[in-house]
């Protein structure tokens, strides 16, 4: 008998961790029903999007709640999905067999509902081929890199359409090319990496273009005349003056400028081996990928990338691309077909004061209430999913968004910190998909 008590005890102990450690999630993960590597991710708004990997492609229209399989005309391993709004889209894969490669753009009119091939060649025989990237002005301008490994050598190019893709010309040939961001029509950014085995040696490079890659200039050079170069794993600027590459060399490295490319400083990310990363403005951003210790695979900085913050995803996932349409809502996708959502940025501001499930929704009354800046609002979440809390004031106008994360059921609690409002009457309410309640309080000045 002391055996079972024992036992169901350490069950329930067990179930009550397991609910606390899901509820302070700031990602949370979505089915996608397959297992496959998913390699990018890609939102046209805060609904709409499509992730693609191994020979899969999938897409929601509910902000990554629920994923639907699309058909491809081949079988491809997705490398870069670019829209150019919810009904025209790009992939760039390739496919390989025992001595040849193919490299593919495909386009889609209709939102995915059916995709074409509009291009695909294979480079030098006997080689292994893969593409990088794609990115599209319009309908008729496309980029695209790609990159090839024949024994101990490896080059690439950018291609350039300008007949929507019907014919592609290489306008760069500089290594093996990765990623492409563009600020604007004309002017954008795509790096290099490039090595010989006798003697070995490397180099890095990042290029920049202002006339939509017709023509591309060297701002950053990384040569090791004894190793290999930099491996490139994406670059992104934000305006004409801040970028960001990132790259690995023994262990990730991030590159960052501050004046368009023309300078450059480093730093080394430790205790990070990084994939990906993806800046919503200059000074927030995050990077994934893996860490030889478990743990977290996403961290998060807010000054710039000076410091990073592992962010709690659940689990062990390994980080491909991620994805904010904000800097609050994003999405991240990897191994075996793992997708992370978060609606917070990856930070939480609620406190889970419970994990028992309640019998019911409910809003709280604040307390204290009245209150003078600082008050606190408690609520109950029957089912899980998304909870919202905002405040308005006497008129209407919403003021300040409290909570807008996904919750498993439980209590929660957050704090309201007015104390940059005036005095008067306010309203909060909570609103999830089945419940909605609204509560008035009282801010003294």
């Amino acid at each position: 008998m002391k055996k079972i008590i024992l036992i169901l005890f350490f069950i329930i102990v067990v179930l009550n961790f397991t609910f606390l450690t899901y509820d302070s999630l700031c990602w949370y993960p979505v089915s996608s029903g397959t297992t496959r590597c998913l390699n990018d991710i890609f939102f046209v708004n805060a609904n709409t999007g499509w992730a693609g990997g191994d020979s899969v492609l999938l897409k929601t229209t509910n902000g990554g709640l629920n994923w639907v399989s699309q058909s491809l005309p081949v079988q491809i391993k997705i490398r870069s999905l670019y829209f150019l709004n919810e009904n025209t889209g790009y992939i760039a894969g390739d496919r390989s067999n025992t001595y040849e490669s193919y490299i593919y753009i495909l386009k889609t009119n209709n939102s995915g509902n059916s995709w074409n091939i509009i291009n695909y060649f294979h480079p030098t025989i006997f080689c292994s081929a893969y593409s990088n990237d794609v990115y599209a002005f319009n309908e008729n301008s496309i980029l695209k890199t790609y990159a090839e490994y024949l024994s101990y050598t490896s080059s690439g190019a950018i291609l350039q359409s300008t007949d929507g893709g019907l014919n592609f010309n290489f306008v760069l040939n500089s290594g093996v090319m990765k990623g492409l961001s563009f600020i604007n029509s004309q002017t954008g950014w795509t790096t290099s990496e490039s090595g010989a085995a006798s003697p070995i040696s490397g180099v890095y490079k990042i290029y920049k273009t202002t006339n939509q890659g017709n023509n591309w200039f060297v701002t950053l050079t990384d040569s090791h005349p004894t190793s290999g170069p930099v491996n490139s794993r994406g670059i992104q600027f934000l305006n004409s003056s801040t970028g960001y590459a990132l790259g690995y060399y023994i262990k990730p490295i991030l590159f960052k400028t501050i004046n368009g490319g023309t300078n450059w400083s480093t730093d080394s990310l430790d205790n990070h081996n990084s994939k990906t990363m993806y800046f919503a403005d200059a000074n927030t951003g995050w990077i994934g990928g893996y860490t030889s210790t478990g743990g977290s695979n996403i961290s998060k900085t807010t000054n710039g990338g000076l410091n990073w913050i592992k962010q709690n995803i659940g689990g062990t996932e390994i980080i491909n691309k991620i994805f904010f349409i904000n800097s609050y809502t994003g999405w991240a996708v990897g191994y075996y077909g793992a997708i992370l959502r978060t609606l917070n940025g990856g930070v939480t501001t609620v406190k889970n004061i419970s994990g028992e499930v309640p019998n019911e929704f409910s809003l709280e009354q604040n307390y204290p209430n009245p209150f003078n800046s600082m008050t606190n609002v408690k609520f109950k979440m029957l089912n899980a999913g998304n909870a919202v809390i905002k405040v308005f004031d006497i008129s209407g106008k919403e003021v300040v968004t409290l909570v807008n994360e996904y919750l498993r059921s439980g209590t929660y609690e957050t704090t309201f910190d007015a104390s940059t409002l005036t005095g008067g009457i306010y309203f909060y309410r909570l609103q999830t998909e089945n419940y909605t309640a609204t509560k008035k309080l009282i801010l003294l000045k």
